[in-house]
């Protein structure tokens, strides 16, 4: 009997679709070559399995493992001896060009709608709640060791700069016209009080908090500053003992058109009626005050405190 003639249709989709054997395990049991099942199955327009689904399951031969020292220091004499080649250095310039730029344009596939729509549900609910791997302290302490001192180069940053210009404007950006729904805003807000009480948000000072918070000192004030209050906003200083709140508006981010335009003004306005509504005597300083003199606004707050 003829050992290839033997390699039915059926046999081969058996051992390889269903089984899930190698190419070489099959060639060993009809004692062939492996090259002699690849034709085969060819022949009969057997699909060939992905490098990925051909790997599945299998345990790499190293895992685990680690070089020794010894190694380590023979390895390292080894590539950089191969490094000081000219014509190896001029091959891998060439082939980083060409690897940068296989990806680029219309050779990208996450510029067609159908691929970036495939990618979305194959990633949808992966990443969520316990999913997430940076959820875990010890997932985000070994990120943040793995960052520590990792600066992006000028260049580089010139670079992804020049890219992004007017790629995201106006319509273009994909959250154009969009807005939060009030329950999402509310979680946002929540999100953010629980992460300044616990440490998590380090919320950096600006100067005319510093200012102010120098003068509390300066008059024995006892204060608590970043202070969420209700659930519903995070004031710059609190002072328990007379339930007074104290804000230290920036010029930009507070009076500027684009705080207007933002509806951050509106928002301000908003807070201080709740907080008043509440029981809460709001004090709000802009920049030019506390600039000008940071005295005269605690004065203020004195005045209050000594009508009331």
């Amino acid at each position: 009997m003829n050992r290839k003639t033997d390699i039915t249709e059926d046999k081969l989709k058996e051992l390889y679709i269903n089984r899930k054997l190698s190419i070489y395990k099959i060639a060993e049991i009809f004692n062939v070559n492996p090259v002699t099942i690849h034709n085969r199955m060819r022949e009969y327009g057997i699909p060939a399995r992905s490098i990925s689904e051909a790997l599945k399951g299998r345990i790499p031969w190293n895992k685990g493992g680690h070089l020794s020292e010894k190694t380590k220091r023979k390895l390292s004499k080894i590539w950089k001896k191969i490094w000081r080649n000219q014509a190896f250095r001029e091959k891998m310039v060439i082939r980083n060009k060409e690897l940068s730029g296989r990806m680029k344009g219309d050779r990208n596939p996450m510029r067609k709608p159908e691929i970036r729509e495939i990618v979305r549900r194959k990633m949808k609910g992966k990443l969520v709640g316990n999913k997430n791997p940076a959820k875990k302290l010890k997932s985000r302490r070994k990120i943040s060791k793995a960052l520590k001192g990792h600066e992006v180069p000028l260049v580089v940053r010139k670079k992804i700069a020049k890219s992004l210009v007017g790629r995201y404007a106006g319509e273009l950006n994909p959250f154009y016209g969009k807005h939060h729904t009030e329950v999402t805003r509310k979680k946002s807000r929540l999100r953010a009080i629980k992460q300044l009480i616990s440490g998590e948000l380090k919320n950096k000072i600006t100067s005319i908090e510093l200012k102010m918070e120098r003068e509390l000192r300066k008059r024995n004030i006892y204060y608590t500053k970043q202070f969420p209050l209700l659930n519903r906003t995070v004031v710059d200083f609190y002072l328990p003992k007379h339930k007074i709140v104290i804000y230290c508006d920036g010029i930009f981010w507070h009076k500027s058109e684009w705080a207007e335009k933002e509806g951050v003004v509106e928002k301000d306005k908003k807070q201080t009626k709740f907080l008043s509504a509440n029981g809460f005597k709001v004090f709000r300083f802009s920049e030019i005050e506390i600039n000008s003199s940071v005295g005269k606004c605690i004065n203020k707050v004195f005045k209050y405190v000594n009508a009331s």
